[in-house]
């Protein structure tokens, strides 16, 4: 009786050992993590001139859990006629250095827009070729890495399972950019860091618009917790000024009139593009007097986004509307330019 009385405190002693070895506080500097650099936002340019941006994933080191090797993504966009919504890019392993990026769903049949690029040495620029099918066209190209991104993921034993009788692990992964402004790139780390969920956690910073006077910044988490239905995802987005001196953090009222006016402009254009998509609740996507919206300014107009139940069920995912800057009028000033 003694011996199992040993046996049984042991086991206990170790399963409150790993529960407190769970500790989320600080995930991004946990022990047992693996870190690298993880890809790069990119400015390029086509020898016609034309400007896009992209974002070119890094291999991952070895020891990195399933999710962790995905963590970074490939996507493009043109700033010049950005909406909100960037078109993902599959990366593939060419010829010598050479990485592809092929739209996701890639046939084989070279359909859609591809890239095929080398970096430099460094990783800071690079070169590449760009192909589209559809139009018949080649271009080649020359790119500037504009944001370095870094990746954080660990997988370990999750006791909240283990005390349910099953063996499932906790997996943690992070993205987010370096950034060189103090007070940003705590911010940014202080967010990706978080986690409250006991089987999965996937944080994401990302940078979705930066030119010289304006940076946009998406963040993004997705959890899930043993014996739940499904996950649960929550999104903000942050905006700065960028120019001389350190980045300013902007507001919604900075970029669209703060007056009744303009508010129930918005508000009127925003809930009828809702509601013309068939959301569940399209009136809920009015621009609320002490609520900030999850918005994007762009030099064409102003993107906004809703997470799953705030405008619709969770089928219908994650909507957003684009209304541009002839739909906003003399309400929107401030837009950000590109060149």
């Amino acid at each position: 009786m003694q011996t199992i009385r040993w046996v049984v405190g042991a086991w206990c002693a170790t399963l409150a050992l790993t529960a407190s070895a769970q500790d989320r506080d600080n995930l991004l500097q946990a022990r047992d993590r693996v870190e690298w650099d993880a890809g790069g936002l990119y400015e390029g340019r086509f020898t016609d001139g034309t400007p896009f941006q992209i974002d070119v994933p890094y291999p991952a080191p070895a020891g990195v859990h399933a999710d962790g090797k995905n963590v970074m993504e490939g996507a493009y966009w043109y700033p010049r006629r950005f909406t909100g919504q960037v078109l993902t890019l599959t990366p593939r392993r060419g010829a010598g250095d050479v990485i592809e990026l092929v739209p996701v769903h890639d046939t084989g049949a070279q359909s859609g827009e591809r890239f095929a690029l080398t970096l430099d040495d460094g990783k800071r620029g690079g070169t590449g070729s760009w192909t589209s099918a559809t139009l018949g066209r080649q271009l080649t190209f020359s790119l500037k890495r504009l944001v370095l991104y870094r990746a954080v993921a660990l997988s370990r034993l999750s006791p909240e399972a283990l005390a349910e009788g099953s063996d499932r692990q906790f997996s943690f992964t992070a993205l987010f950019p370096v950034l060189p402004d103090g007070s940003v790139d705590d911010w940014v780390r202080t967010l990706v860091a978080e986690c409250s969920a006991d089987l999965e956690c996937s944080n994401k910073v990302l940078v979705r618009w930066h030119s010289p006077t304006q940076m946009s910044l998406q963040a993004s988490t997705w959890t899930y917790s043993y014996g739940a239905a499904h996950g649960q995802y929550r999104s903000a987005m942050r905006h700065y000024t960028l120019g001389s001196g350190a980045p300013v953090h902007t507001r919604f009222t900075n970029f669209v009139a703060a007056g009744t006016a303009c508010r129930d402009k918005v508000s009127t254009a925003l809930v009828a593009k809702l509601r013309a998509r068939g959301l569940s609740w399209p009136e809920q996507g009015a621009l609320a007097d002490l609520q900030e919206p999850k918005f994007l300014p762009t030099s064409s107009g102003i993107a906004f986004h809703w997470d799953p139940y705030e405008v619709g069920s969770y089928a219908q995912g994650a909507p957003s509307v684009f209304l541009t800057r002839e739909e906003l009028g003399q309400c929107v000033s401030k837009l950000p330019g590109y060149d």
